[in-house]
């Protein structure tokens, strides 16, 4: 009998012990409260990693592009070919990226693309991508870190956001991503590779690469590389598929403009041709002086007018503009528009 009542009481101990079942719903409340607390925390520390780790791809590139500028005593071009005597319209180019491979630790992609000594366009003849040489293919495909942001949401490491050369062409022969192109500033970037390059006023031009002696507003107040996300269809590191045109698979590939399109802006139409980022409120910029600094997308923007009093056109020489009358954005992005730049932007 003792012992019946000894094993009853245990049994009422441990019954007294345990949780109710609205213990237990407040319980759970406070561990959703925390969890809800903790999230935004969480995601605030991964943004921060991943702007950092984007701040060092740009600087490793922008070390990449003063040493191609030290070794061959300018930048390369935006885009373009080795002789502009090869150049004819709508054949592919090299782009920026491409030339600096040697100076970021990829002599090996260097040697297998032939950059140095042969044309894109011999590398890949013609159109059918069926006929592409397999090795030339893949290293066009190698994805490279330096070249993207951590915050891009795309995981695809192969750019298939458009066409490449052709219309309805497979996507195992486009090229891989980069987040980053350079900034060539004002007027479209199309080129009629016979002629010389239009009229660019940025850090990057098309054919022809610039001294930085060239960068008459100082290397610290102008911009040289910026963001590109997949939501306006990214770049690529190797080059362009064509030249002559600004379709979205051409030019904006390697290189952007800071006149027409704010940072950010939704993409409608032409503004594939913008600078984006998958950070919140701007994205990263590298200075020519190989700087690199967060630009906010609420950045005075303003395209000016001409000297005759109406508002900057695509089509506008860049010496009909009055500068003065030039946003903070539009005059980061030009070399000589001898206009001065406020403390912060």
């Amino acid at each position: 009998m003792m012992q019946c009542r000894r094993f009853y009481n245990c049994i009422r101990g441990l019954r007294k012990s345990g949780f109710t079942l609205i213990e237990l719903l407040v319980v759970i409340a406070i561990i959703a409260v925390l969890i809800g607390l903790l999230l935004p925390a969480v995601q605030k520390v991964r943004e921060s990693a991943a702007r950092a780790k984007c701040t060092n791809n740009l600087k490793q590139l922008s070390l990449g592009l003063h040493a191609h500028h030290d070794a061959m005593g300018k930048l390369p071009p935006g885009y373009g070919f080795n002789k502009q005597s090869n150049g004819a319209n709508w054949r592919k180019a090299w782009g920026w990226g491409a030339r600096i491979l040697p100076y970021i630790e990829q002599q090996a992609l260097y040697d297998i693309l032939g950059v140095g000594n042969r044309e894109f366009n011999d590398v890949l003849p013609g159109n059918t991508s069926t006929s592409w040489p397999a090795a030339e293919v893949a290293a066009m495909r190698t994805p490279l870190s330096v070249f993207r942001c951590p915050s891009e949401i795309n995981p695809n490491p192969i750019n298939t956001s458009t066409d490449f050369c052709h219309s309805g062409g497979p996507d195992s022969t486009k090229p891989a991503i980069s987040n980053y192109v350079g900034v060539y500033a004002h007027q479209y970037s199309n080129w009629n590779a016979p002629n010389d390059p239009n009229e660019l006023r940025g850090v990057f031009t098309i054919q022809r690469g610039i001294a930085l002696l060239s960068i008459v507003d100082g290397t610290s107040n102008t911009f040289m590389l910026g963001e590109r996300g997949s939501q306006h269809g990214a770049g690529y590191w190797v080059g362009v598929g064509n030249t002559n045109d600004e379709a979205s698979w051409s030019s904006p590939k390697v290189i952007g403009r800071v006149f027409l399109y704010k940072l950010n802006t939704p993409l409608t139409s032409r503004y594939y041709s913008a600078f984006s980022s998958y950070h919140q409120g701007g994205a990263n910029f590298a200075f020519a002086d190989g700087s690199v600094h967060f630009i906010r997308d609420s950045i005075d923007f303003n395209d000016g007018m001409t000297n005759s009093g109406t508002a900057v056109a695509w089509y506008d020489s860049y010496s009909s503009i009055n500068k003065a009358t030039l946003g903070v954005y539009q005059r980061l992005g030009c070399r000589d528009d001898s206009q001065p730049i406020p403390g912060e932007y």
